[in-house]
């Protein structure tokens, strides 16, 4: 039990930075496009309040850590974005959709890069400073990576709406409500585990970068 609750003590801060991170950032691209809908709805920070879905952010991933699972999913609520006030739509939408993941990308580069400056510049040799540099890079190219799938609901089909038919587009948005239900099918028939492939490479490197080693759950 011990365990179990230093994991929750340490993931869930944790992913709430990541979620945040990736909404954040589909915020501010949204704003540099010309839409400004989610900073007015206070979604263009880091704070986690904004972004917390109660099941998706909190008790999902809570309940995972519990059970010891080996993967993580989280979610937090959508950032809103009104097409028809970016500057060119399609194309933005897409790009808006990518930001989110490369936020994520960024902030592990980021953690990396404190890890380096910690450890291997100041000599710093805490075992938890390592565990929570290791973690947040872990669960923030495993944010990214999820999200790149190109599933209804997910920012990897989203960010392919520039190249499809502007049908295909509405019809993949109406499928946002069962977005839940896409999340269960993928992870029970083991599709979310492609987004595995290149978590650990990706992982391992930017672990390296930091001077220390990749987590596991």
């Amino acid at each position: 039990m011990p365990q179990i609750l230093t994991r929750l003590l340490l993931y869930l801060p944790l992913l709430l930075l990541a979620v945040s991170a990736h909404e954040a950032a589909h915020a501010l691209a949204a704003r540099w496009r010309g839409d400004d809908t989610a900073e007015r709805m206070g979604r263009l920070t880091l704070m986690p309040f904004p972004h917390v879905d109660l099941w998706g952010t909190i008790l999902l991933p809570g309940l995972l850590v519990l059970m010891q699972s080996s993967f993580l999913v989280a979610y937090a609520k959508p950032t809103p974005v009104d097409p028809g006030r970016l500057r060119n739509p399609k194309a933005d939408f897409s790009l808006v959709a990518l930001a989110g993941p490369l936020g994520n990308l960024a902030l592990a580069l980021a953690l990396a890069l404190l890890g380096g400056a910690l450890f291997a510049g100041l000599g710093v040799e805490s075992p938890e400073a390592h565990l929570i540099v290791a973690a947040g890079i872990f669960l923030n190219v495993l944010l990214a990576c999820l999200n790149l799938l190109p599933l209804p609901g997910f920012d990897g089909m989203k960010a392919l709406y520039v190249f499809l038919p502007d049908r295909w587009c509405w019809r993949l948005q109406q499928a946002e409500p069962y977005f839940m239900v896409v999340l269960v099918l993928a992870a029970f028939t083991q599709v979310l585990g492609l987004a595995l492939i290149p978590v650990h490479p990706i992982t391992e490197a930017l672990c390296t970068l930091a001077g220390t080693s990749w987590p596991s759950l």
